[in-house]
């Protein structure tokens, strides 16, 4: 087996387009795990909104160790849900951030260490909450506090910024942020996960510490654990992947992915709702896949 540890995204990746991880994925990372690989989550929620990572893989079994959350923030140790690492905003940076967002119809959502800040969100700004963010509260079971107005004594243990918006405001949201702070911060966007009676085309803007990506956390993670970087293959399928597909040793996209993950991967796999990441598993355990391949079919097939 070429890669000793490999990394996998969640949502449109390990989970289908319900949510959900299939018996057929599940089953192909223990074997991975059983091969001796080290198989990361890598993933921009948090540990405590992976329900459904917690229930195909409990924590009292030895199938994975570590995550790699709020888009490379964070490494959490799953069986017991320490936080390991983490790569957190200085407070002045976190503030300006916030009173530049702060004036947007929909309010500004700062994530903090919960382990040191004893909760995961704090909503701030002139704006509302948006919907599609009054859902994922809900169903994400993350603990909530709304203050209007913060200080840098609000903002220590930040690990991201964030704002949830129509994809037509978020263009000229994210934009304006980017020429404000791009020498500063990570910024991206892209569209949210979708819930229950909410419109598609609902985006969110995430900002990061200078350098933050989920190729940050798990390059940590690698090398506390003595794993070069071609040693490493990564699955994903949004704009979050591109850094850890980037630097990995093999780059894998899903077949639901956006193009600009198939240009930084070397295979594409098949859709999330087929199965994808089983079959990129038997590839790379079979050793028919490496990287700098480059193989990526016009037609988004699996290669």
């Amino acid at each position: 087996m070429t890669y000793r540890m490999i990394a996998i995204d969640l949502d449109g990746t390990l989970f289908n387009r319900e949510g959900r991880v299939s018996h057929a994925n599940a089953a192909a990372v223990r074997r991975a795990v059983d091969a001796g690989v080290t198989v990361v989550p890598c993933t921009g929620r948090a540990w405590c909104e992976c329900a459904a990572v917690r229930d195909a893989f409990p924590p009292e079994e030895p199938d994975l160790d570590f995550g790699v959350f709020v888009t490379g923030a964070v490494v959490t140790e799953l069986a017991t849900s320490v936080v390991v690492n983490t790569a957190t905003f200085d407070p002045s940076l976190a503030l300006k951030i916030v009173e530049h967002l702060w004036e947007a119809p929909e309010a500004v959502l700062v994530f903090r260490d919960a382990t040191q800040a004893h909760h995961d969100y704090l909503v701030t700004g002139a704006g509302e909450l948006s919907r599609n963010t009054h859902w994922w509260f809900k169903q994400s079971g993350a603990a909530v506090v709304h203050k209007e107005r913060v200080t840098e004594a609000d903002l220590t243990h930040v690990l991201r910024i964030g704002v949830v918006a129509d994809n037509p405001r978020m263009s000229a949201l994210a934009a304006k942020a980017r020429a404000v702070f791009s020498r500063h911060a990570t910024l991206q966007h892209f569209e949210a996960v979708p819930g229950p009676d909410i419109e598609p085309g609902v985006h969110v803007l995430e900002i990061f510490a200078a350098g933050v990506d989920k190729w940050r956390g798990l390059s940590w993670l690698a090398e506390r654990d003595g794993i070069p970087a071609h040693q490493i293959a990564a699955i994903g399928d949004q704009i979050n992947d591109t850094s850890m597909l980037a630097h990995a040793g093999c780059g894998i996209a899903m077949a639901n992915a956006i193009d600009a993950v198939r240009d930084v991967a070397d295979h594409v796999t098949l859709d999330c709702d087929a199965d994808g990441v089983a079959h990129a598993i038997d590839q790379l355990l079979s050793d028919l896949w490496h990287g700098n391949a480059r193989s990526i079919s016009a037609k988004g097939d699996a290669t």
